[in-house]
């Protein structure tokens, strides 16, 4: 059985001047990260893919280097969903965008239905090249959260579910049988 592990990356500055593709790591969030990227699991992943965004690449880049790995692949297709500005009621717009996948949750935003035919495509491929051996897709909340969903043949995201999802988190993923084997937070 080849897994599949998606990582969301670790806690963000949340910085409202700049974009959130800048957004780097908070030292505050080292210790869980470095907890995180200490389980021995990873060393069994022959490939890591991230996020180009630096969040996500940070963290991928904590998880090679405690485990020796290759240096992470960064891949533009498992970026966020793309957002316009910084908006303060971000909660509540994300909670739109799972209600309305189809429509822009906000001025400047994908449509969570573009994110996830993105993100799913790219997966599918690395899951292909990856032939049965483990991957670590490195990537954030709402592409993941869309990406489980449909995954699981729900046709909506539950909005508590995605904000349940810790900075770091990972879950498992058969690549067989495509079926969660670990969700998210149970490390």
């Amino acid at each position: 059985m080849g897994r599949l592990f998606l990582v969301r990356h670790a806690k963000p500055i949340i910085d409202p001047t700049r974009h959130h593709f800048e957004w780097g790591l908070d030292p505050a969030g080292e210790p869980l990260l470095e907890q995180l990227a200490g389980l021995p699991h990873w060393a069994s992943a022959y490939r890591v893919v991230s996020s180009t965004e630096p969040k996500a690449l940070k963290t991928a880049e904590a998880i090679v280097r405690r485990h020796h790995l290759p240096a992470p692949e960064p891949m533009a297709a498992l970026c966020e969903l793309r957002k316009g500005s910084f908006v303060s009621n971000h909660a509540e717009v994300v909670a739109r965008l799972f209600q309305f996948p189809d429509e822009p949750a906000a001025e400047g935003w994908e449509t969570g239905s573009a994110a996830l035919a993105r993100f799913s495509e790219a997966v599918t491929q690395l899951i292909e090249s990856a032939r049965g051996r483990d991957l670590i897709v490195v990537s954030h909340g709402v592409v993941l959260s869309l990406y489980l969903s449909r995954l699981q043949g729900r046709s909506r995201v539950d909005p508590a579910e995605w904000a349940a999802i810790r900075m770091p988190d990972y879950c498992i993923v058969d690549t067989g049988t495509m079926r969660l084997v670990q969700p998210f937070g149970a490390w």
